[in-house]
């Protein structure tokens, strides 16, 4: 890949963070055949084996039989690993969905970050910039300047897709969590089930769960997650996580290949409604594709990064496109004001939809992909009373804020 001369100041975009999004986007204007000079800034140092991404996903033998699939074929090429079944624990029973024709998948970072790069070696007009640190960002009319620690970006569009920090006044949850991806001597893993909130449980931090990712019968990824109303910190996180693994594996020793610790909002954030100015743009989990009830964010931002890639091919320009419909968000905030109100219930919510849901509304659910009768079968699931009290809450509020 060429490298960007210093003396270059002016590009068509520039995308700030090489991330999910970022790279996402830079993909999607790579398969269009965007003409335009792209450059990538991230502040690290290289690409990071540091996240795993998961969601799911409609298998490429199966996709003439469900429309609207949102996953680019070179994406699906480089997926880490594919599950047809996964499972949820709470109180000593366990409860399985099983599905063939959404398979539960997740994508290394790295692997993202390597396509990226392959993809753009060839190309002039791209470039993924490491070691750039973004000092400031300034609308300047229908243009943008970028301040790195060693010179001056303008362009025509800024996407902004770093993270937004956490708020300390929300109306949802902070969800954090600490995994490590280890390998044991002995087998001890179930490979063909993600066990997607094992033992699932209400505690003083929240409601808290097991989340593992088992690649065979010796590797996986561990996660203690918890669902809290503020940030847990990391040491607390690592000795519930340390626990948990002992009591997986018992006596047998085991390896760790790398860590991953995030707090992520459980709350409607997009900043694009909040600081709006037409050269500048929010990608990611801060221009709203991440589904405040779940953390789920990499379908979302495929969806954007297409959508914004056509756009720009179209106009010139990055139009703002929230990827979680309205309905999702509304669901989601009701759910988050139960939560908020009583984290006990949650269990129960948690354990009920995985008892009575069928496996593909489940997923069709959290893919927002339900049909109506999907919505009617999630919402029957759902204790009534805690959700018509909630309901009762938020209309309250919204008569009182007129």
């Amino acid at each position: 890949m060429t490298q960007l001369s210093t003396k270059q100041s002016e590009v068509d975009l520039i995308i700030i963070g090489a991330g999910a999004a970022g790279l996402s986007l830079l993909l999607a204007l790579d398969a269009a055949n965007y003409a335009g000079k792209v450059v990538v800034l991230e502040s690290r140092q290289g690409p990071q084996n540091d996240k795993m991404w998961s969601f799911w996903h409609v298998t490429e033998a199966n996709r003439s039989s469900e429309r609207g699939n949102s996953l680019p074929a070179y994406i699906e090429a480089i997926l880490t690993h594919k599950w047809q079944s996964w499972s949820l624990s709470a109180d000593g029973s366990e409860y399985l969905m099983h599905d063939t024709l959404f398979q539960y998948c997740c994508l290394r970072s790295e692997s993202l970050c390597a396509l990226a790069l392959e993809r753009t070696a060839a190309k002039e007009n791209f470039h993924i910039r490491f070691d750039s640190h973004v000092g400031s960002i300034t609308a300047a009319g229908f243009a943008a300047i970028v301040t790195t620690g060693s010179e001056q970006l303008s362009a025509k569009q800024v996407v902004d897709t770093r993270p937004p920090p956490l708020q300390s006044q929300h109306e949802g949850l902070i969800q954090c969590f600490y995994g490590e991806e280890i390998v044991c001597e002995v087998d001890v893993f179930e490979p063909s089930t993600v066990k997607l909130m094992h033992q699932l449980r209400h505690s003083e931090v929240g409601i808290e769960f097991i989340y593992i990712l088992p690649f065979s019968t010796k590797h996986a990824l561990v996660e203690f997650t918890c669902f809290s109303l503020a940030p847990v910190a990391a040491s607390v996180l690592k000795a519930r996580l340390t626990d948990a693994i002992h009591k997986i594996v018992k006596q047998h020793p085991y390896t760790i290949q790398r860590t991953e610790c995030a707090a992520l909002p459980m709350y409607l954030v997009n900043q694009n409604t909040q600081h709006r100015k037409q050269a500048i743009i929010y990608g990611g989990i801060a221009g709203g594709a991440m589904r405040a009830s779940t953390g789920y964010s990499f379908i979302g931002s495929q969806k954007w990064a297409t959508q914004s890639a056509h756009d720009l091919i179209k106009t010139s320009t990055i139009s703002v496109n929230t990827p979680i419909p309205a309905i999702y968000q509304m669901m989601d905030k009701l759910m988050l004001s139960v939560l908020r109100n009583d984290m006990e219930v949650g269990v129960t919510i948690f354990i009920q939809l995985f008892k009575t849901v069928p496996a593909q509304r489940f997923v069709r659910f959290m893919s927002e992909k339900a049909t109506l009768i999907d919505f009617v079968c999630i919402i029957w699931a759902m204790p009534k009373k805690p959700f018509l009290r909630a309901l009762f809450r938020r209309v309250r509020v919204n008569i009182k804020n007129g």
